[in-house]
């Protein structure tokens, strides 16, 4: 939700069919909690990339059932089969840094490149990422917070916006009560985590809710449709 929530916000908002395929499987009540967050931000459809139980998120460990370890062509697979199900306009993904440097992102992301489709990847700007990291350390001074794999980029970006704020702070708030829509600083008194979502929630109070910034990671070679 922190990568593409306003995008897909403002797609749907315009008519287009929303489907989000995701690659790894949660824990405990997370898929309703998904489901509830597709619902806010007017996805229409969610299904799991290959199987549920395929691929795992470990925390960034790259164990061996993590998308990270898995073979580069097994995953371009699931994506392309994907793809051929779905047969969408347009993908958005994250950018080639994974967003946060997470090497399971960075292997979709890679997946996602190789295939003949319009491809963008979402990215943060570097400056947005400096000024959060700031507000972070004036209000949690001397404290760690995020995997410190989070950079941004000075490249040129493509914005899709403006997207309704409410719906992705709403989104945000199926994972953890608050998280998109507390204070930071109130949310800072229930919220223990200091990692990279901690230091996201900063970057976007920052640099807005309502439009994400992507690059292009692919294209079909005909024409590229509008957007919102």
């Amino acid at each position: 939700m922190f990568a593409t929530g306003a995008a897909t916000a403002l797609l749907s908002e315009a008519g287009w069919r929303v489907v989000l395929r995701v690659a790894t499987q949660g824990i405990g009540d997370a898929a309703d909690k998904l489901s509830a967050s597709c619902e806010l931000l007017g996805i229409d459809e969610w299904g799991w990339l290959g199987t549920k139980d395929r691929w795992i998120d470990d925390g960034g460990a790259s164990g061996p059932r993590t998308l990270a370890a898995a073979d580069p062509s097994d995953l371009a697979a699931a994506v392309e089969q994907a793809i051929t199900e779905t047969r969408p306009q347009l993908v958005l993904t994250v950018g080639r840094d994974g967003l946060t440097g997470h090497p399971d992102h960075i292997a979709v992301s890679r997946a996602v490149q190789q295939q003949k489709i319009h491809a963008l990847g979402a990215r943060l700007r570097a400056q947005d990422v400096q000024v959060g990291y700031e507000l972070m350390e004036q209000l949690l001074p001397g404290e760690k917070v995020g995997s410190g794999l989070v950079t941004g980029c000075t490249l040129p970006l493509r914005e899709i916006g403006k997207a309704p704020e409410s719906q992705r702070r709403q989104a945000l708030d199926q994972y953890y009560a608050g998280l998109g829509t507390t204070d930071i600083p109130e949310l800072l008194t229930t919220y223990g985590r200091r990692g990279d979502s901690l230091l996201l929630r900063a970057i976007f109070d920052v640099s807005g809710w309502d439009t994400d910034r992507f690059e292009v990671l692919s294209s079909s070679g005909s024409d590229v449709p509008s957007f919102p």
